[in-house]
């Protein structure tokens, strides 16, 4: 938005709290960080096209601006600019901006001012300097500050043994939906939980576990892994892995156990070993709904309708490259199915659906694909040659789009590379929010780890995102 914020010469009060709420600040934040700002200087005409100071001693700290809006008799005038921009004058030579003399309109902001007032700004200078920090560091979410140390957690389990007893249980499904193998359920549970993080603004991830709690758990999206439409509740994800938690007790987090198990589905299922930096912790519920509030309860795209470009986009604030969204979504791909009961799609990728390799690519390239509707009319497509398999749209968009299409004619003729290269992209997944990894020595040598392939050039594309929209792929799982 070139306006950063709101239009200062007409918004509404409504408007200026939708455009501040975006930015996950409250009601009252917002009248402190206004009154704060409008404390001090003045706008120019030559810059806003508003010209005039909100207050006499506007290079001091003081409770000034909301006395001046509050009581003083204020008119609408033209601004000095000659614009066509309005902006209220007091006799005095002060002037106010249509959006301050509109929050002074409603009600909940005047109440604020009103309170901030009675006690002569004690409050508001507390508010303006919490609201401050809190706007000056929006961009790091949980990340920790420059120079602030980090204390490692102690590690209270033994991770080899969590991922041993999740590989353990991998092939008791005795379910017919995921072909007797609960390895896609639990990589869609890591995937999902992982897969809200944000390289824009650092929120989201896994750590906190917040997918068991409202309001993610029960976003669309997530169905069949805590919160289940119409299945037995012992099959749903969590409840599959309870026994495991029971086992290790609180010295093992939700939010590790969620990743251990979709990695270790993965290794079990053909997929090389990476590094998943334990050491998460759990929120509370409270905590998860105040965290997850502003995330996009949609966590991908619409897979029937987006195009590349729309993919490329979430990609950039996600934080992966065009590599990465490409191997992400075939290696997602490669393994499990889509089911109508959840994404309204219905059908594997592959012939070998518990198998991780670079199948999904030699099916994407070698078949015609023919377009259909699933059980719940959703478009999909059907393989021409077999009428078995079924692709999204957003899966032929590798296909066709240049920039995709270069790297699945790569992976389709190699599967050591995709192997590698898929391993890198989900170490970075899962670990995005970790902002390194403390327990040093979990998971193997990263030089070992990074070394095939392209697997270092993914990684040293840096902390990123999720995938929400590049795999509109998982929604389906």
């Amino acid at each position: 938005n070139h306006l950063i914020y709101v239009d200062a010469g007409n918004a509404s009060g409504q408007q200026v709290r939708e455009a501040f709420e975006k930015m996950d600040f409250g009601d009252k934040e917002t009248v402190a960080l206004v009154a704060g700002g409008h404390t001090f200087g003045k706008c120019h005409t030559s810059r806003s096209g508003f010209e005039g100071k909100w207050t006499h001693t506007p290079t001091q700290w003081s409770n000034s601006y909301l006395e001046n809006l509050l009581n003083l008799d204020w008119t609408l005038v033209d601004s000095p600019g000659g614009n066509g921009k309005k902006q209220y004058n007091e006799s005095s030579g002060l002037m106010m901006l249509v959006a301050d003399f509109n929050m002074k309109e409603d009600a909940i902001y005047r109440g604020f001012m009103e309170e901030y007032v009675s006690d002569g700004g004690v409050q508001l200078k507390a508010d303006f300097g919490r609201a401050w920090e809190k706007l000056m560091n929006r961009d790091m979410g949980n990340k920790p500050c420059l120079g602030e140390e980090v204390e490692a957690p102690e590690p209270a389990v033994d991770y080899d043994d969590v991922k041993a007893a999740v590989k353990a249980m991998l092939r008791n499904d005795t379910r017919d939906t995921d072909f007797n193998h609960y390895g896609p359920l639990f990589v869609r549970f890591a995937w999902h939980c992982a897969g809200t993080f944000r390289s824009t603004d650092y929120r989201g991830g896994c750590d906190g576990a917040r997918i068991l709690h409202a309001p993610e758990k029960d976003w669309p999206d997530n169905d069949g892994l805590v919160v289940g439409d119409g299945e037995p509740q012992e099959e749903l994800a969590q409840a599959l892995l309870q026994p495991i938690k029971n086992s290790f007790g609180a010295g093992l987090s939700w939010a590790d156990l969620i990743i251990i198990a979709g990695t270790a589905a993965l290794e079990d299922m053909g997929g090389r070993e990476v590094r998943v930096c334990p050491g998460r912790s759990d929120a509370t519920a409270e905590e998860a709904a105040v965290g997850s509030m502003y995330l996009d309860p949609t966590i991908y795209l619409n897979p029937e309708f987006a195009n590349a470009s729309d993919l490329k986009k979430s990609m950039s604030i996600m934080g992966f490259t065009a590599k990465e969204m490409t191997v992400l979504n075939g290696g997602g791909h490669a393994i499990g199915k889509a089911h109508a009961s959840k994404s309204g799609f219905e059908g594997p990728w592959t012939h070998e659906p518990t198998t991780l390799s670079n199948e999904f690519f030699k099916v994407l390239w070698n078949n015609d694909w023919v377009e259909t509707l699933s059980p719940m009319n959703r478009t999909q497509f059907t393989d021409k040659a077999t009428g078995t398999l079924m692709m999204l749209h957003t899966d032929l968009e590798f296909k066709t789009d240049p920039e995709f299409k270069s790297f699945v004619e790569q992976y389709k003729e190699d599967n050591a590379l995709f192997l590698a290269d898929f391993a890198a992209a989900w170490e970075k997944l899962i670990n995005a929010d970790r902002f390194g990894c403390l327990l040093e020595g979990e998971g193997g040598d990263e030089e070992e780890e990074l070394a095939a392939g392209g697997a270092r050039e993914l990684s040293a594309a840096g902390l990123g995102g999720a995938l929400a929209a590049l795999v509109a792929a998982m929604v389906a799982v």
